[in-house]
């Protein structure tokens, strides 16, 4: 076995071997075989390293730390709480197990929500045509679908409008220590449907795992998808979130996110512009210190013409935080009159903190509009000098400065509870950085 294919401390064929008989959907056929043939991709490729360009800024080395093997014992939670003032379906995961006792499913006709265990075994053929659909030209995805312990699905069937977001809350508990957690998602809107999710990652600290899940979802014609996404795992998790969508004619897709916890995180966002008229916005904040290393990958493909899409990213480091964004737009022959308009504006507040950005256009058609801005910079001295000439002291000015660079992300977020989390998480972040 070469390198690629194993860390210090495992063998992911060997891992795969012990662990296939006891991981969900072992007497399926069909599931058996696509977990087989996953592994075995994987194998052929490994683990991406810096030579690749979309890993050119991520240190993996940190995985090397511990065995990781999957973790298949379950475990029970003392806190999966998540948004008191959200009223709608609460799904929680327990250390990558779904958690029957805490989660709280309401049901609403035209709307299916359940665990992707308890799916596959109701809805075989459904499930495994879902999960068929999906692009494996991942080594890291064709890993978690190889060993991959649940996850959960929603359908939202033609014209059903979500009454209530839904919360989805993964939650790492201590006995996750050198376990690897793998979850996959399955979304499906329906024709004129909408749904909002919230999803929310916790844990303890000094938990040293590899947390790393997977979404697809399908946006079919004028459907409305909106996802916010909350990463505040332990200082020692190693956090991986890849999410990818088709938006058809006409759909909406919007995802916000914040990261400020694990030791190491990196969030993608994949969507596919298929439909004309679609429109999709991405935005996010990620906070990092300590030697924290905060990823964001976004790959935005324009199909299909008169198709908007937005990105707007904000990146603050302090005290030997680091961050990489790399936003890749992507415009087809066919697509335009297409609108992309992408920016990733960084704050450094400590000389040893590093902020990298990559942003990249390939344009294909020649009838658009496309633009993309990064940018690396202090605090506004004129700004600070202003607020402490107002009576603020030098901790409290900045804080103020920070606190506004970073909300300005999710000014337009309707959700009060949502956006207030977010600039809480925020806060807390800030207050623990003095």
């Amino acid at each position: 076995m070469t390198e690629k294919n194993h860390f210090d401390g495992i063998n992911y064929a060997d891992d795969f071997k012990s662990a296939s008989g006891q991981l969900p959907g072992a007497d399926i056929a069909w599931l058996k075989e696509l977990r087989q043939k996953s592994i075995d991709d994987f194998i052929k490729v490994g683990i991406p390293g810096p030579k690749v360009e979309e890993w050119k800024y991520s240190n993996l080395n940190a995985l090397k730390s511990g065995s990781f093997k999957t973790g298949l014992e379950k475990s029970s939670a003392s806190d999966a709480a998540g948004i008191a003032d959200i009223k709608g379906s609460k799904v929680v995961f327990v250390d990558g197990f779904y958690n029957s006792v805490q989660s709280e499913i309401k049901n609403q006709q035209g709307v299916t929500l359940q665990s992707l265990n308890e799916f596959v075994k109701s809805n075989p053929e459904k499930a495994q045509a879902l999960i068929d659909g999906q692009a494996q030209d991942n080594s890291l995805r064709n890993l978690n679908l190889a060993l991959m312990t649940g996850g959960f699905v929603l359908i939202v069937d033609e014209g059903v409008k979500l009454a209530e977001p839904i919360q989805i809350i993964h939650v790492v508990t201590s006995p996750a220590a050198d376990k690897s957690l793998r979850l996959r998602n399955l979304i499906h809107i329906g024709k004129n449907a909408s749904a909002q999710i919230i999803e929310d990652y916790s844990g303890a600290q000094d938990v040293n795992c590899w947390s790393q899940n997977v979404t697809t979802a399908k946006l079919d014609e004028n459907a409305t998808l909106e996802m916010y996404q909350f990463q505040d795992q332990g200082n020692e998790t190693i956090h991986m979130s890849e999410t990818l969508v088709d938006v058809l004619e006409n759909a909406n897709f919007k995802h916000y996110s914040l990261n400020v916890g694990a030791a190491m995180s990196r969030t993608e966002i994949k969507p596919t512009l298929k439909g004309e008229n679609g429109n999709v916005e991405l935005s996010g904040a990620f906070l990092a210190r300590g030697g924290n290393a905060h990823d964001v990958f976004t790959h935005m493909k324009h199909m299909m013409p008169q198709c908007d899409s937005d990105q707007n990213y904000r990146g603050v480091l302090d005290k030997g935080g680091k961050s990489a964004f790399q936003g890749k737009v992507y415009v087809a022959k066919d697509a335009q009159l297409t609108n992309a308009d992408q920016s990733n504006k960084n704050l450094i507040l400590d000389r040893n903190a590093e902020a990298n950005s990559k942003p990249e256009l390939l344009i294909y058609a020649d009838d658009v509009k496309c633009s993309h801005g990064a940018t690396v910079g202090e605090l506004d001295s004129e700004a600070l000098f202003y607020l402490k000439s107002r009576g603020l002291d030098t901790l409290s000015a900045k804080a103020l400065l920070v606190e506004a660079f970073v909300a300005e992300v999710y000014q337009d977020i309707e959700i009060g509870a949502v956006k207030e989390k977010y600039l809480a998480l925020a806060r807390e972040w800030l207050a623990h950085n003095e």
